[in-house]
């Protein structure tokens, strides 16, 4: 007779907790079934989405591990995203500030393995251009500059270090600049110029999109769509000295450059934004005969370095806040041949090996062609 009443008050009571009354019953009340463990599944759900009473503490703890990990995540990619844009425009303002000393560089940030799926952190900056004053009776400076920067944006940009297949995006630059040559001192000049720069970032695929765009006039825009446009203005100051005689040659410059860019037209929303690219460098030259001729002139040695701090968004984007070359190498002149046009003729042509050298440890050669007009 006890297990007939026991059974008919089990009965009841899952009666009452189908029926969602808040009743008790009248004897101990029956162990957790199904239905009440869909009603504490219920409040653990209600307690982490408000956060509001406290809980036991193995579900506090495994609430505030899962809240924080969300939380990095969102702030990890909010900061890449950041970092993205500004870098972007970084790297172009390492490329659009005048180098004197133009030259190719490839950095490597991390050791690459090629089966082990790492992500491509190599970074390659590229600048090449000239500058030249028309004349002494009408001392116009003009200098034109061009460069290119290659990088997996993914790896340098947003920190991730695992990547089969690298994404890799290429800048490429512009500057102008005109400037006048103020004699202050004997082989000494004043040079304030005023700088424009041009700028332009897509994915290899964006390229590719926009070539099959212009030879088959088909528009991929889930491909041309992805890319930065940019342009800047500012200006430059510099301090030259130049001293010219038959057995040496000195050529210094102390140069402050400071150019303003910003994103326009179609740009990628992700990648809009500005940046500052300034520096601060000094570049010197030396020439000496070697006491041979070429083409019937001295051929003469060349030892040329600079030095340049970098105190813009630049120096977060390429990784090293100063640099240094130093290199050396052989000059012959071409005067005699009257190479040019324009009235502006090819004198001189240089081969030079550098070093390069930064903080954090980067370190590099390169060689170049110079070329006096």
């Amino acid at each position: 007779m006890r297990d007939l009443t026991a059974l008919n008050q089990q009965l009841r009571n899952d009666r009452l907790c189908q029926l969602g009354r808040k009743e008790r019953p009248s004897i101990e009340p029956p162990p957790l079934g199904r239905c009440a463990l869909r009603i504490s599944f219920s409040a653990v759900a209600v307690l982490i989405a408000v956060g509001a009473a406290p809980t036991p503490a193995a579900a506090q703890t495994t609430n505030s591990a899962s809240a924080s990990q969300i939380s990095e995540r969102v702030g990890a990619i909010e900061g890449t995203l950041r970092s993205r844009q500004g870098t972007v425009l970084g790297l172009m303002g390492y490329n659009v500030v005048p180098d004197g000393s133009a030259n190719a560089l490839q950095i490597s940030r991390s050791n690459i393995g090629g089966g082990d799926g790492e992500a491509d952190t190599t970074l390659t900056l590229s600048q090449f251009g000239f500058g030249f004053t028309w004349s002494e009776s009408f001392p116009l400076f003009t200098e034109i500059y061009a460069g290119y920067a290659r990088y997996d944006p993914r790896a340098l940009l947003g920190g991730e270090e695992t990547r089969r297949t690298p994404l890799r995006w290429n800048n490429f630059t512009s500057t102008i600049g005109v400037g006048y040559d103020i004699p202050i001192a004997n082989n000494l000049w004043l040079r304030p110029i005023v700088n424009a720069s041009i700028g332009y970032a897509a994915s290899d695929a964006g390229l590719f999109g926009g070539l099959i765009n212009l030879r088959r006039d088909v528009d991929i825009s889930a491909l041309t769509d992805q890319h930065l446009n940019a342009w800047g203005f500012g200006g430059s100051l510099v301090l030259a000295y130049y001293d010219y005689r038959p057995e040496r040659d000195i050529e210094t410059e102390l140069r402050y450059t400071s150019i303003r860019l910003e994103t326009f037209g179609d740009t990628l929303p992700a990648g809009r934004g500005s940046a500052d690219a300034t520096a601060l460098g000094l570049w010197a030259r030396y020439r000496w005969p070697t006491g041979r001729e070429v083409f019937g002139r001295p051929l003469r040695w060349v030892v040329d370095g600079t030095a340049t701090t970098y105190l813009g968004d630049q120096r977060d984007a390429t990784g090293f806040a100063w640099s240094a070359k130093i290199g050396g190498g052989i000059e012959f002149d071409t005067g005699r041949w009257e190479l040019g046009l324009a009235g502006i003729n090819l004198t001189r042509v240089r081969f030079i090996g550098r070093y390069f050298f930064a903080d954090d440890n980067v370190s590099g050669y390169s060689f170049g062609i110079g070329m006096s007009f």
